[in-house]
């Protein structure tokens, strides 16, 4: 096996301390100076390690301030998980959500690979609808360890306050900092066509993404149906 870097261990010690909640969301890690020698490595290693986990997305510097860990805002879920936008306005808006069902269920074998679980493990299966300009143009079915959501209620999810990456992180310690995504065209069922107005024969684009969390675990499994009829999916890449 291959040894690790002393940054990549530095990065790995980091990285485990978020884990288990010593830098709770939004926190500041210590100072350089002060970080480095309690780690006793150089500022430079410290810094490459510091830089690779900015680069995953788990932590943010802020100019003048420090580095901070990742908080899921408004600004976040729209800029990094939200890819929705109307064909003639290159804008993102914030959708609205309506729950259309929260089931307790036994994952099935893709649920089962795609959140690294034991096939017939409990699971959460969560659909909503999302709206934007009064119309409902996506659907997502979400799939959820009920190990790693224990104490999950479908009231608590209608409740959040925030976005759902936010429910998971503030509640649940569990912050989503990266996401996979394939992408295909299908027809709808008859009930997803009735949702989003459509004919059954009518064309949707299907997302579907597991959601990673700071060691690149699966928090959650979704599969999104989108409606292009006058919407279309976004997705910028950043050098």
């Amino acid at each position: 096996m291959k040894s690790l870097t002393a940054y990549q261990e530095v990065k790995l010690k980091i990285t485990e301390d978020l884990v288990r909640g010593r830098f709770p969301m939004g926190q500041a890690l210590p100072a350089e100076k002060d970080f480095a020698k309690e780690l006793d490595v150089s500022i430079g290693t410290l810094r490459k390690a510091v830089d690779e986990l900015v680069a995953d997305g788990i932590v943010t510097r802020r100019q003048g301030k420090g580095t901070y860990v990742v908080e899921h805002d408004l600004k976040r879920l729209l800029y990094y998980f939200f890819h929705v936008v109307r064909h003639d306005v290159d804008k993102k808006v914030y959708p609205k959500v309506e729950l259309a069902s929260f089931l307790s269920a036994s994952a099935n074998k893709e649920e089962s690979l795609k959140l690294a679980i034991k096939e017939g493990s409990p699971i959460w299966r969560i659909t909503n609808r999302l709206y934007l300009d009064g119309q409902c143009v996506m659907i997502d079915q979400i799939t959820l360890d009920k190990k790693r959501f224990k104490k999950l209620t479908r009231e608590d999810f209608v409740a959040r306050e925030g976005s759902i990456y936010q429910l998971y992180q503030m509640h649940y310690g569990q912050t989503v900092v990266r996401t996979n995504e394939r992408l295909r065209a299908a027809l709808p069922s008859k009930q997803y066509a009735e949702w989003l107005n459509l004919s059954p024969a009518s064309p949707v684009l299907v997302i579907r993404r597991v959601a990673l969390g700071i060691q690149d675990e699966p928090l959650e499994w979704r599969i999104s149906t989108l409606n292009t009829t006058s919407h279309e999916y976004f997705s910028e890449l950043v050098a």
